[in-house]
């Protein structure tokens, strides 16, 4: 049974960079993160830019789906690396999620106090500094879904509401 799907959107805008469509930093993040992809042998259903906008965005992290061996079902793994040029205090971390062309799931935390209940799996930690951070997220997709195609937005805002992270996944079940 196929559990994977690439994500078509992302995948024509990364051709079009790797043909030559963009500047030598779009082209040097769009190398970087293809190579990663292509040497872990791992199918992307997502990735995250430094800006919505599709012309000249930078990739800054890719999502991937893996079988879970240990609970069944599948796992989204996240790879994520940014650099903060100013200090990050607060903002709002917004997501979208539609399924089978509707929407499934809508909302939006404040980014600083998004995982405070969650102390043992958490990863986000307030303020952050100027500098280069890196993560490895993991979420388990409940094994209830049902199958179908699934679509996600997620976007990151300072707390001058400037955009700083966005990123789109598409994946079939």
């Amino acid at each position: 049974e196929k559990i994977l799907s690439a994500n078509s959107k992302t995948n024509e805008y990364l051709q079009r960079v790797l043909e030559g469509d963009g500047d030598e930093e779009v082209l040097k993040s769009a190398r970087a993160w293809n190579s990663f992809i292509e040497a872990h042998h791992y199918v992307s259903i997502g990735d995250i830019y430094d800006s919505c906008e599709e012309d000249g965005r930078k990739w800054l992290g890719k999502t991937v789906l893996l079988p879970d061996k240990e609970r069944g079902g599948v796992t989204s793994k996240t790879f994520l690396n940014v650099t903060f040029e100013e200090t990050l205090a607060d903002g709002e971390f917004f997501l979208s999620v539609s399924y089978g062309g509707k929407d499934l799931y809508e909302n939006q935390w404040k980014f600083c106090e998004m995982e405070e209940e969650d102390e043992e799996d958490r990863w986000i930690f307030c303020p952050y500094k100027p500098g280069s951070y890196s993560w490895v997220i993991s979420r388990k997709i409940p094994n209830y879904l049902p199958k179908g195609t699934y679509k996600a937005t997620a976007r990151l805002t300072n707390e001058n509401e400037d955009v700083i992270l966005c990123g789109f996944a598409e994946f079939v079940l």
